[in-house]
């Protein structure tokens, strides 16, 4: 994994407490958004919340898709396997 600092500017999910979050197994780009694109770094280790950014993406990984698609809200988009190709989405 990498260490990344997200950002948090378009992000609209929220905690019952009202802080932004983003979910464990969200795509994230180099830029530190949400990114279900080719141009994907790799998926979010921990749930993040908006007062400490701080994550950590996976580019070698197993990935259970199904988990991962339902906790963070999303279906993988194809280019992000593609994009990700150590990365293992069972």
């Amino acid at each position: 994994g990498i260490a990344i600092t997200l950002d948090f500017s378009s992000v609209s999910d929220t905690t019952d407490s009202g802080k932004k979050i983003v979910k464990a197994g969200t795509p994230i780009g180099a830029s530190g958004v949400a990114d279900n694109t080719a141009t994907v770094v790799g998926i979010l280790l921990h749930d993040v919340v908006e007062d400490r950014p701080q994550g950590t993406v996976l580019k070698k990984a197993y990935i259970n898709t199904a988990v991962a698609e339902q906790h963070a809200g999303i279906t993988y988009d194809d280019a992000v396997k593609t994009a990700l190709p150590m990365v293992v989405f069972e």
